[in-house]
């Protein structure tokens, strides 16, 4: 399931594909993730995503409306309320640094 979420981060993701990967039910997704991670399968995806843009912030001159999009993100707007959240700071003042 972790391997799916990696492979297929820049995609929309539903919580049964993330489930069928690993060949469980989606209440038995949940569990395992929280046993492993201490997360929902919903936020394991939303930090690989958040990770994979801070990679993409520091190495690359791309647009924060394209890091958003590439990371899985629907729109810049949302990606950068949820970076805020995630990270206590703006995708704008990660790039500055």
């Amino acid at each position: 399931m972790v391997k799916f979420i990696q492979e297929n981060y820049s995609n929309k993701i539903s919580l049964r594909e993330i489930a069928d990967a690993g060949a469980v039910g989606q209440s038995k997704c949940c569990k395992l993730f929280q046993k492993y991670f201490a997360k929902t399968p919903n936020e394991y995806l939303t930090h690989y995503r958040i990770t994979k843009s801070i990679d993409q912030l520091r190495t690359t001159d791309r647009t924060i409306t394209e890091i958003a999009l590439s990371s899985g993100f629907g729109n810049p707007s949302y990606y950068a309320e949820v970076f805020r959240k995630w990270m206590g700071k703006r995708p704008t003042d990660l790039r500055r640094k």
